[in-house]
C-alpha cells in the first residue's frame, strides 16, 4: 500500500469519541448510546460464547502438541491483550503464554521475548510491531494470522519472522485463521490475499496492492455491501451495484497493469529466463576460487596466532587482537575482540568469509608485509620445507594472472582489468618436469614439516633460476585460464539471454610469481 499503509500504526484501534462541537447533542447522544451498545455486545461475547477464540485454542493447542512454538499474529492491541489472557487458562498446563505489542518499546520487547524462548512450551501473541525489525526464527517455528491484514505483504513479512534464514526446524507451519460467514474475511481473502498469491505464483514475486490503505478499504466495503444474501445493498437496493462498482473495479485494474508492467520487466532483464544450473557452476568455481569455510578457518587461526592475537579453538570462537600490530588492527579495522564464525552464525556472532572485511584485511596486511620483504612477516616469497608429504624433490609457484577483458556493445568498448591466482608444481629437472595435478597440488598445501630443512638457500637459489625454464608453461597456463574466463562471460550471458555483448579477454604476459617453494623428502627416521 501507499505512504499511508496500514503499518504505519500497525497495532493501534481506529475510531474516535463523537463530540458535539457541531452544536447537534441529540445526534451525538444517539451515536454514543450506539457505540455503547456495540460494546456491551461485544463484551457479552468474550469467553466461551467466542467462537472465534474458542476454535483457535484448538488450533494452537494442536500446533503445540505436534511439537511446534506458535506466533499469533493480532491486528489490534486489545485483541492480542485479549487473546493472551484466555489463552493463558485455556491451554494445557506448562505453555508459557506472552503477548508483545506496540504499548512496550523495543528493548523491552526483545527482553520479553528472550525470557519466554527459554520456556520449552511457548505461545507468542503479538501484533505487527513484530512482523519486521526482529530475529524470532530461533525461538518459533509457527505462525497463525488470527486477524487478516488488509495487505497481503503484511502476511509475508509475518511468515518471513519465522520462515527465514536460520531457522532449525524442518518444517515451519502458517495457519491463515478465517470465518466462513465473516463478510470481512471472505471479502479480503478474495479481493486481496488470493489475488495476490495468484500474482505471485504467476511472476514469482510479490507485486503490492497500488494505490493508498483508503482505496482498499473502498473495494473492502464495497464487497460487503454488494454481497448477496446477506441484507446489504445488493439485496435491498436492487440497481445499486453500479454506484459502488466502480472502486473495486479500479483497484483490480490497478493491480493487474502493475502484475503486467512487472511481467514485461522480467522479460526484458530476464531474470526468470536465466539457467539456474548453468549459473551454479559458475557459483561452484567462484567459491572455489575465493575458499571454502575450513580453509577461511585455518587462515584465520593461524594468522591471528602467528600476530601475537588469540582465536579460541570450537564455535563460536572468541577473537582478541589487543597485543597484535597496530599495522594489522588498521587493516582489518574495529572491534579488537568480537566473536565469530565460520559458518552461518547465531545472533551476536560475526560470520567471517571470504569477502567479510575482516578476513580481506587480514590477507591484505599478509600479503603486503610478505611482498614488502618485512623482517618479521609471518609468510614470505620462498621457503624451503622436508616433509614425509613427498618421495623426491619437488617445486611449488604461486602465480598471480592478470587479464585484460574487454566488452563491445554498440561498438563501444569497456576495458577491465580481471585477477587470479594459482598454484603449479613439478618435480625432475626444470628442463623436464613432472607436473602435477591440481589436486595434488592442493595436497602440498596441508604438507607438514618433519626436520630442519638445511641448505635452504643453494636449493630457492636453483628453483628462482628455473623459473626462466619453466616460463612458457606459465604463459600457457595464462592463456587456459584466459579462455575459460571467456568461456565463463560467455556462458553466463547467454544464460541471461544478453544480446549483442561481445567479450574478449587478453592475458597480461608475463605472468607474476609471488613465491616459490621446495619440498624435499624427510630423511628417515626424521621428526619433527
Amino acid at each position: 500500500l501507499g505512504d499511508d499503509d496500514e503499518s504505519d500504526a500497525p497495532d493501534v484501534v481506529h475510531g474516535a469519541d463523537p463530540s458535539d462541537d457541531d452544536g447537534d447533542e441529540s445526534a451525538a447522544a444517539r451515536t454514543k448510546r450506539r457505540l455503547l451498545a456495540f460494546a456491551k455486545e461485544a463484551d457479552a461475547l468474550a469467553g466461551n460464547a467466542d467462537e472465534k477464540l474458542v476454535r483457535a485454542t484448538k488450533l494452537i493447542q494442536g500446533l503445540l502438541d505436534d511439537g511446534f512454538n506458535p506466533i499469533v499474529f493480532c491486528r489490534f492491541i486489545p485483541t492480542a491483550e485479549y487473546l493472551a489472557e484466555h489463552l493463558r487458562t485455556r491451554l494445557k498446563r506448562g505453555v508459557e503464554v506472552v503477548a508483545v505489542t506496540g504499548t512496550i518499546t523495543a528493548p523491552e520487547r526483545e527482553a520479553r521475548i528472550a525470557a519466554l524462548a527459554e520456556h520449552p512450551k511457548r505461545v507468542l501473541v503479538a501484533t505487527d510491531c513484530l512482523s519486521e525489525g526482529i530475529n524470532l526464527q530461533h525461538a518459533f517455528d509457527a505462525v497463525l494470522h488470527y486477524d487478516l491484514p488488509w495487505n497481503p505483504t503484511r502476511l509475508e513479512q509475518r511468515e518471513g519472522r519465522v520462515d527465514r534464514f536460520g531457522q532449525e526446524a524442518p518444517e515451519v507451519r502458517v495457519v491463515t485463521y478465517h470465518g466462513d460467514d465473516n463478510q470481512i474475511d471472505e471479502i479480503v481473502l478474495d479481493v486481496l490475499l488470493r489475488k495476490h498469491r495468484i500474482i505471485r505464483n504467476t511472476l514469482g514475486v510479490s507485486i503490492p496492492v497500488p494505490g493508498s490503505a483508503s482505496t482498499v478499504i473502498e473495494a473492502l466495503t464495497e464487497g460487503v455491501l454488494l454481497a448477496e444474501g446477506t441484507g446489504g445493498i445488493a439485496d435491498r437496493l436492487p440497481g445499486m451495484e453500479d454506484f459502488f462498482k466502480p472502486s473495486a473495479e479500479q483497484l483490480a485494474i490497478e493491480w493487474d497493469a502493475a502484475a503486467d508492467k512487472e511481467k514485461a520487466s522480467r522479460s526484458l532483464f530476464a531474470q526468470a529466463g536465466i539457467q539456474v544450473a548453468e549459473v551454479a557452476r559458475e557459483v561452484a568455481e567462484v567459491q572455489a576460487a575465493v575458499g571454502a569455510g575450513a580453509e577461511v578457518e585455518d587462515f584465520v587461526r593461524t594468522t591471528v596466532a602467528a600476530h601475537g592475537g588469540r582465536a579460541s579453538v570450537g564455535t563460536p570462537t572468541e577473537i582478541d587482537l589487543a597485543e597484535t600490530p597496530l599495522g594489522l588492527k588498521e587493516a582489518v579495522g574495529p572491534p579488537e575482540q568480537f566473536r565469530a564464525s565460520f559458518d552461518a552464525g547465531a545472533e551476536g556472532e560475526r560470520y567471517l568469509a571470504r569477502t567479510d572485511p575482516f578476513v580481506a584485511g587480514l590477507a591484505s596486511f599478509v600479503l603486503d608485509r610478505a611482498l614488502d620483504g618485512a623482517s618479521d612477516a609471518v609468510a614470505r616469497r620462498c621457503g624451503l620445507v622436508r616433509t614425509a608429504a613427498v618421495s623426491t624433490r619437488t617445486t611449488l609457484v604461486l602465480v598471480r594472472y592478470r587479464f585484460h577483458l574487454v566488452t563491445t556493445k554498440g561498438g563501444v568498448e569497456t576495458p577491465l582489468l580481471a585477477e587470479d591466482s594459482g598454484l603449479i608444481a613439478w618435480t625432475g629437472p626444470p628442463e623436464q618436469p613432472a607436473w602435477l595435478s591440481h589436486d595434488d597440488v592442493l595436497a602440498l598445501l596441508a604438507a607438514e614439516p618433519a626436520a630442519n630443512p638445511g641448505g635452504a638457500i643453494d636449493f630457492l637459489t636453483e628453483a628462482v633460476a628455473a623459473l626462466d625454464q619453466i616460463a612458457p608453461h606459465l604463459e600457457d597456463e595464462a592463456r587456459r585460464r584466459a579462455e575459460r574466463l571467456h568461456d565463463a562471460h560467455t556462458r553466463v550471458r547467454e544464460a541471461a539471454r544478453q544480446k549483442g555483448v561481445q567479450v574478449r579477454v587478453e592475458p597480461q604476459l608475463p605472468v607474476d610469481v609471488l613465491g616459490v617453494y621446495v619440498y624435499l623428502p624427510a630423511p628417515a627416521g626424521a621428526t619433527r
